[in-house]
């Protein structure tokens, strides 16, 4: 059903419930496009799923992928097995494989952060190659590079340094572990911060 909607070549047992110009690529088979503008399946990414919404994309060989619907969400070539749920602007990167954000605006996931989630929220990151890494929600909260197994319970402006892994902050204000100040936790509360190297400290 629908206008303008696009099943190529070698994508066997696609399909497409409706909506309008949405396509699924070359060799993306048992893939679906429930409905929705402008949705894409590229091509290799086999049976993945876009639920419906608008200018939302999978990319290339980003194989068992889903996106829910929302709008212009994305998740890019070999990040297999990765899900976006809903909101806008959202994307999990090229080999962030096995990640899920649940909904929000603009959060990222970035290159090689496997296995990592955001619940939601507006404009978390979690960085390259900071696998198993969580953000619940929130504002503006960054686990950065190498900051493997850490977490950020909600709050805002709050953030885990590169290399501080498995590391939480539960919440609150503009918190921060410093670089290298591993296997820390702050609890919550406003401006409270583990400086560089202060590893397995707590406030």
């Amino acid at each position: 059903g629908g206008l303008a909607n696009t099943i190529q070549t070698n994508a066997s047992a696609a399909s497409i419930g409706g909506g309008y110009n949405n396509t699924i690529q070359i060799n993306a088979y048992q893939s679906t496009i429930s409905g929705g503008v402008d949705n894409t399946i590229q091509t290799n990414a086999n049976n993945s799923t876009i639920g419906g919404g608008t200018w939302n994309l999978i990319q290339r060989s980003a194989f068992y992928s889903t996106v829910g619907g929302g709008l212009s969400n994305t998740v890019q070539a070999t990040a297999t097995y990765s899900t976006i749920s809903g909101g806008r602007y959202n994307t999990i990167q090229t080999n962030a494989a096995l990640s899920v954000i649940g909904g929000g605006y603009n959060n990222t996931i970035l290159t090689s952060a496997n296995d990592a989630t955001i619940g939601g929220g507006f404009t978390n990151t979690i960085q390259a190659s900071a696998p198993y890494s969580t953000i619940s929600g929130g504002l503006n909260n960054t686990i950065q590079t190498n900051a493997y197994e850490s977490t950020i319970g909600g709050g805002y402006y709050n953030t885990i340094q590169t290399n501080a892994y498995l590391s939480v902050i539960s919440g609150g204000v503009n918190n921060t572990i410093q670089a290298n100040a591993y296997l820390s936790v702050i609890s919550g509360g406003v401006n409270n911060t583990i400086l560089s190297n202060a590893f397995y400290a707590t406030i």
